[in-house]
């Protein structure tokens, strides 16, 4: 073989490996457009009270979990209970359509009716949250589900004595939610939990937002564990006297979440409360 032939058969080849690079990438085309749909439930909880749930009482139960999508609790003072429900009115269940990298779309409200109580009161939940999600532009096929998010909840509720260690007026506390998220990332500059995801040959980034989600205060965090070793802890806090309501929203992009570099803001919440120092792969089939 002369060499003129040798080169010509090198050239071919190569042509042949770009071919098949080329064809291998266009392959993974891009989702544009998506239909979701949300379960939640709380597959875990108790009160300080007796009874196998320590007098908190679940109701409204979501259908693929067969979880509780409100809880209820305390003896009223003249207003009824006080109770925390995730999409109660639909047994914790939404479906909607989002478009990547386009804004976040509400999902369920979360929703905490904060009454005047005599004990038993919630102590801690975990709150299941079911995403699935299909491609409709282009259409790859039924729903996939990934992994749950884990949404672990430790609660006060607060002695309405006019310490208030995390705000309030007129002698009435405000009470504590702290959350500890299972396999998302917490970026405290927006308030968001962010998780990377595989689809198709692609990387993508659900977002949830949770309207009022922040870093709390330290003594908001010391009265809730009644220490100091969870300063920089995750959550929100409830008016008393009031139905406080917070939006779920959810979008899409193309851009895999990144944990931010050390030193800056985020390592408030991700490095000493552990919201954020997981990152888990969703995996969904092309």
């Amino acid at each position: 073989m002369n060499s003129n032939t040798c080169a010509h058969q090198t050239f071919k080849a190569l042509l042949g490996t770009i071919a098949l690079a080329v064809s291998g990438h266009a392959a993974a085309v891009p989702v544009t457009n998506w239909d979701f749909e949300v379960n939640s439930g709380f597959t875990a909880y108790q009160g300080n009270g007796g009874g196998a749930h320590g007098g908190v009482t679940g109701s409204n139960p979501n259908t693929l979990l067969g979880a509780p999508s409100q809880l209820s609790w305390g003896v009223s003072t003249g207003s009824g209970q006080s109770s925390l429900g995730v999409g109660a009115a639909t047994n914790g269940k939404f479906t909607g359509s989002l478009v990547t990298n386009a804004a976040a779309v509400n999902t369920v409200e979360l929703i905490h009716q904060n009454n005047p109580i005599f004990a038993p009161s919630l102590q801690t939940a975990v709150l299941t949250d079911v995403i699935s999600l299909r491609s409709t532009a282009p259409f790859l096929g039924a729903f996939e589900t990934p992994a749950a998010l884990l949404f672990s909840i430790n609660f006060l509720e607060t002695d309405n004595d006019g310490s208030c260690e995390a705000g309030g007026s007129g002698g009435n506390c405000n009470d504590i939610f702290v959350i500890n998220v299972a396999g998302a990332g917490f970026n405290p500059a927006d308030g968001s939990l962010n998780q990377t995801f595989w689809y198709g040959g692609e990387d993508y980034n659900a977002i949830l937002h949770i309207a009022g989600l922040g870093v709390l205060s330290n003594s908001a965090c010391d009265a809730v564990f009644g220490n100091s070793n969870h300063r920089g802890c995750i959550g929100f806090t409830t008016i008393e006297g009031q139905r406080n309501s917070f939006q779920v929203s959810m979008q899409i992009t193309d851009t895999p979440y990144v944990v931010p570099e050390p030193g800056s803001l985020a390592l408030m919440g991700l490095g000493l409360f552990g919201l954020g120092a997981v990152r888990r792969r969703w995996s969904f089939g092309a």
